[in-house]
């Protein structure tokens, strides 16, 4: 299994509000909590450092966004445009990310758990050591992405587009597979079981059957 290295955060990271991202601006070592960021614009902002809590995004455009050593637990990103953003050790707890537009994106420590992913755009991203902890997963685009060695335990991956990726010891186990959108050879080196396999091959237009007597 891939080892997440966790977000590097100071303790006692003191308190600040914010109501409006600059472009270019850097926040670095302080705590958010319940702050309104909703329909902002800005690009090439660099979140450092921080604690992010119940903060809402919905629908801004932050693209080359940087989330460096970064913790978001109960935020809303859902309807974010963050093309080409970069995570490094980043985790997101339930999180809301419905629709979040993340094609492009670099993807190194990240962990997203108990999060909302529904309809998300990973078109073309890059992960280095990514998990997935039972999040939903449903109709997310994975088209062209790097996901080797990423995890996925406990998703909901149901009509899930996986073509033209690639899953090289990628850990699709314990996760739901039903009208995966994925190309014989996307699947080569991904790991699934043995129940997954008859799913898969299904999904691949083979037909497995008993031996007959």
């Amino acid at each position: 299994m891939t080892k997440i290295q966790p977000p590097r955060l100071p303790k006692g990271l003191p308190a600040e509000t914010l109501t409006q991202l600059e472009d270019h601006q850097e926040y670095a070592a302080i705590a958010v909590s319940g702050c309104d960021l909703t329909g902002q614009s800005a690009s090439g902002v660099l979140f450092e450092e921080i604690s992010l809590k119940s903060t809402g995004f919905t629908g801004s455009r932050l693209p080359g966004l940087r989330l460096l050593d970064a913790r978001l637990s109960g935020c809303d990103l859902s309807g974010a445009f963050l093309e080409e953003a970069r995570f490094r050790r980043v985790e997101f707890t339930g999180c809301r990310l419905l629709g979040v537009q993340l094609a492009s994106v670099q993807l190194d420590d990240v962990r997203f758990k108990d999060c909302n992913l529904e309809g998300a755009v990973f078109v073309a991203s890059q992960a280095k050591a990514l998990h997935f902890d039972n999040c939903m997963l449903r109709a997310v685009t994975f088209e062209g992405a790097n996901l080797d060695g990423a995890i996925f335990r406990d998703c909901d991956l149901t009509n899930a587009d996986l073509r033209n990726a690639s899953l090289k010891q990628a850990d699709l186990r314990r996760s739901k597979l039903d009208e995966l959108g994925v190309f014989p050879q996307d699947m080569q080196r991904a790991i699934i079981s043995p129940a997954q396999a008859v799913q898969v091959a299904g999904l691949l237009g083979v037909t497995v059957m008993d031996e007959e007597l």
